[in-house]
């Protein structure tokens, strides 16, 4: 079945639409990522390719311009009008969010969730428990909006806050973010038995 992509974007490509970098530029950037790990954010800005606050200037409408996920996945045929009732309808009664609930429910297990944020959303993918995360960046983040929205800060340049989250689309929990850090989000995507690992090993 054909699929539409998201009018979501990420950052590389929001830059590269608004003439700050080339396409060279993002694809050099983009292999050193590749080969030695990393934020895309911070490479562009050692390779002198942008400034801090273009960095932070995107992060800012990369994150203000998301789908809700239940609007996606209904648009791409993965659930249906019944299974977001029952979703929301949990998330009334349990105060769980969205994206656990479909999965919780059974509608989609978390590595599709993953797959699909990868492949339509072009979110990279952050496999935790590979990635060394230092305690203190962490705690920028308060330990009950980081379990209740599944998610983790991991690294921070400038006024840009990097987290791993389980769903990326969730704008509420970005924002949640950002008022308490007064920091920008800039997002990646893990699993939620991932992010919930290591928030438990990091909040003691």
């Amino acid at each position: 079945m054909a699929t539409k992509k998201s009018k979501t974007k990420q950052l590389g490509q929001l830059l590269v639409e608004k003439e700050v970098i080339t396409h060279a530029q993002l694809d050099q950037a983009l292999e050193i990522q590749l080969k030695e790990g990393g934020l895309l954010g911070q490479i562009l800005i050692k390779l002198g390719f942008v400034t801090e606050q273009q960095i932070e200037n995107s992060v800012f409408e990369q994150t203000t311009n998301s789908q809700k996920l239940e609007n996606v996945l209904l648009e791409m045929g993965i659930i249906t009008p019944e299974q977001i009732k029952q979703a929301n309808e949990l998330e009334e009664k349990e105060g769980s969010f969205f994206a656990k609930n479909i999965i919780t429910l059974g509608f989609l297990s978390a590595e599709d969730l993953v797959s699909i944020m990868v492949t339509q959303f072009g979110f990279p993918y952050l496999q935790l428990e590979n990635y060394e995360i230092d305690p203190e960046i962490v705690k920028l983040v308060p330990q009950n909006i980081a379990q209740k929205f599944s998610l983790i800060a991991i690294d921070k340049i400038g006024n840009i806050l990097t987290i791993a989250m389980a769903d990326p689309l969730n704008a509420k929990a970005q924002d949640e973010v950002r008022k308490v850090t007064g920091l920008n989000v800039e997002t990646f995507i893990s699993t939620f038995s991932e992010i919930e690992a290591a928030l438990s090993k990091d909040y003691k």
